[in-house]
């Protein structure tokens, strides 16, 4: 990344799109204190990464980070010990609202039932911010309006989401501001709804502007 700069608003949801290796999830992963930026400096309100602003962020990732020995309910019993702003009953909430059962082994579990049980964990643990790491991966086109369903219902009014994915007429009518990398630099931060009404563009299209330079 050679000109990564950006701002994340409070409570509003941010997309960051580009094409793969551009390094979305590496920006994702940075943010949540997972890589070390080989230059510049990743704030969260004003304070460099830091063992007290872990509480503030929660990252979901695209892949499996569960014990898939635990139960679903054992999981959350680890994530209360371990999250001093874990909701317990959020997570219920959420657990029924996906039609899931406590008892059940992750290891048991569809690809999208592990993918629930992904989201459920991040939201419960109250965070601030957000980080959703390709969030329909592996789901079904008819199960997607369940996890855009939960970011809406879910999400608090001082959160802030930021989510990658390749999924972009899914989550259209849903994010706020978008971010767009290309060759390493944000080539366009602009917010969703003034695109539709300054320019009558969608998304996609912006996208498709970008990189194929129509």
């Amino acid at each position: 990344m050679d000109d990564a700069s950006f701002n994340i608003e409070e409570g509003k949801i941010t997309c960051i799109l580009g094409v793969n290796g551009v390094g979305k999830s590496t920006i994702l992963k940075s943010i949540a204190g997972l890589v070390k930026p080989d230059s510049g400096t990743i704030l969260i309100d004003g304070e460099k990464i830091n063992s007290k602003i872990y509480n503030k962020i929660a990252f979901v990732p695209d892949v499996d980070i569960h014990f898939p020995h635990l139960s679903i309910k054992e999981s959350f019993a680890f994530m209360k010990e371990f999250y001093k702003n874990w909701d317990e009953e959020k997570a219920y909430q959420m657990l029924k609202m996906f039609n899931l059962s406590d008892d059940k082994m992750i290891c048991e579990l569809s690809k999208g039932g592990k993918a629930r049980v992904k989201i459920i964990i991040g939201f419960a643990q109250n965070a601030k911010y957000i980080l959703l790491d390709e969030p329909f991966s592996g789901i079904d086109i008819f199960k997607r309006e369940e996890f855009i369903k939960t970011i809406v219902e879910y999400m608090s009014g001082d959160q802030s989401i930021i989510i990658t994915t390749h999924e972009i007429a899914e989550i259209e009518n849903i994010v706020d501001e978008v971010i767009i990398f290309d060759e390493g630099k944000v080539v366009f931060n602009f917010n969703a709804q003034e695109l539709r009404q300054i320019e009558g563009k969608s998304i996609v299209d912006k996208m498709r502007e970008v990189y194929r330079g129509e």
